[in-house]
């Protein structure tokens, strides 16, 4: 008996060891989780590297219109583009809208069911996705939307909520900081093709949500 305790004790040590390991895996495998929900839940600064969004294929190359693009996500096609990069003013807010595209997609099965909350026509639907970048030059946080209403020249209107890339740009936005990013509004009235967009932003609040600049209206022509 007395030869098979250190045995003993030893498989004791060997399986505590393992306890305390799995519970230093496991917290680190939360954390790591909580990092990444942290990372998805705020937009890209000016600062940050700008990721395509997980839902669509990366339209960065499609320039002309006609192109298309064919990835895991699906094949997307460019039906109309307006170049801007042309900033705008609302009170201390700064915002540049870089472009504006029409595109029609048709994801990969998998992410169909993603788009089936936006749309009935998930299989095949068209979309426009307007870039910005918006600066707070305040000194105190601020609430600034990009696009509150969104109007095509078939008169359809979209609205904040209808957006589907959820990249965070809406909302606060801290003292003297950045947003980059992109929005998609899924549009079901495309025949006669689009002509233009009408961008109208929210107002600028301050953190007493008392309004401090009126929202604006921008018109945007395709190409």
């Amino acid at each position: 008996m007395k030869k098979l305790i250190p045995f003993i004790l030893l498989s004791l040590m060997l399986s505590g060891c393992s306890l305390v390991q799995k519970e230093k895996t496991t917290a680190s495998a939360e954390n790591i989780k909580n990092v990444s929900t942290i990372s998805k839940s705020r937009a890209k600064s000016l600062n940050d590297v700008y990721v395509p969004n997980p839902q669509v294929s990366d339209d960065t190359n499609l320039l002309l219109k006609g192109q298309t693009l064919k990835d895991e996500k699906g094949e997307v096609t460019l039906e109309g583009i307006a170049k801007l990069n042309k900033s705008y003013t609302i009170g201390p807010i700064k915002m540049k809208i870089k472009q504006i595209k029409l595109i029609k997609n048709l994801p990969t099965y998998s992410l169909m069911d993603y788009f089936h909350y936006y749309t009935e026509s998930y299989e095949s639907f068209r979309f426009v996705k307007v870039e910005v970048e918006i600066i707070n030059h305040a000194n105190k946080q601020l609430n600034f939307g990009p696009v509150a209403h969104l109007m095509t020249s078939n008169n359809e209107v979209k609205e904040f909520k209808d957006d589907f890339y959820i990249e965070y740009l809406g909302g606060e936005i801290n003292p003297n900081s950045s947003k980059q990013g992109a929005m998609g509004f899924i549009v079901d009235h495309t025949d006669p093709s689009l002509k233009w967009i009408e961008v109208t932003t929210s107002d600028v609040l301050d953190d007493q949500h008392k309004v401090i600049a009126k929202a604006q209206k921008i018109k945007v022509d395709f190409q």
